[in-house]
C-alpha cells in the first residue's frame, strides 16, 4: 500500500461526485427555495479549483446569472456555513475562502504567493480532534489546520 503521508490534491471527481445535489438537498430540506440562483453558487462552489472567495463566486455566477447580487452570494454562503455545508477560511488579510466540497474539519496547503488553497490528506488525523479533547477536557466541535509555503506553480517561477 502506498505511503499517502501528504497525498497530491484530491481527485475533483471524488470531491465533487454529488455535492451539489447533496446541498440543494439540505437546502430544500430546511425550507430554502432552490432558484437558479442558489443553484448556480452551489456550482460554482463545487467548480472551484481551489476554495474561492464571495468574489470569485460572484464572477463565475454573474456568467450564467446576471441579476445575481453579491449579496446574494453572501447570503447563501452564510445559509450553508450555518447548515454545516460550507467551511468558511477566514485569514487576517480578510480575504475569507469558501470550501463547499468538504464540510468538515480538514488541513489545508496555502500558497504565501498566489494564494491558492488546497486539500490535503494528512495520515493520523482522524482523530486529532478526539485525543485534543481527552487531553484538554474541552468538547471540541470543529479544528482547523492550516500548512503555509509555496505551491508547486509558485515553486517553478
Amino acid at each position: 500500500m502506498e505511503n499517502k503521508e501528504l497525498s497530491p490534491v484530491l481527485d475533483k471527481e471524488d470531491r465533487t461526485q454529488g455535492r451539489v445535489e447533496e446541498m440543494r438537498h439540505k437546502l430544500a430540506e430546511s425550507g430554502h427555495r432552490i432558484t437558479p440562483q442558489r443553484l448556480c453558487i452551489l456550482q460554482a462552489l463545487t467548480d472551484s479549483p481551489s476554495h474561492p472567495s464571495a468574489e470569485e463566486i460572484f464572477s463565475e455566477v454573474h456568467r450564467a446569472c446576471p441579476t445575481t447580487s453579491l449579496a446574494t452570494i453572501y447570503k447563501t454562503l452564510q445559509t450553508l456555513k450555518d447548515m454545516g455545508e460550507v467551511i468558511e477560511l477566514e485569514f487576517s488579510d480578510g480575504s475569507n475562502r469558501y470550501d463547499g466540497l468538504r464540510p468538515k474539519s480538514h488541513p489545508h496547503c496555502v500558497c504565501t504567493k498566489c494564494g491558492v488553497i488546497v486539500d490535503v490528506e494528512v495520515e493520523g488525523l482522524e482523530d486529532l480532534d478526539r485525543r485534543a479533547s481527552d487531553l484538554s477536557g474541552f468538547a471540541i466541535d470543529h479544528y482547523r489546520i492550516d500548512f503555509y509555503g509555496l505551491c508547486r506553480k509558485c515553486q517553478e517561477q
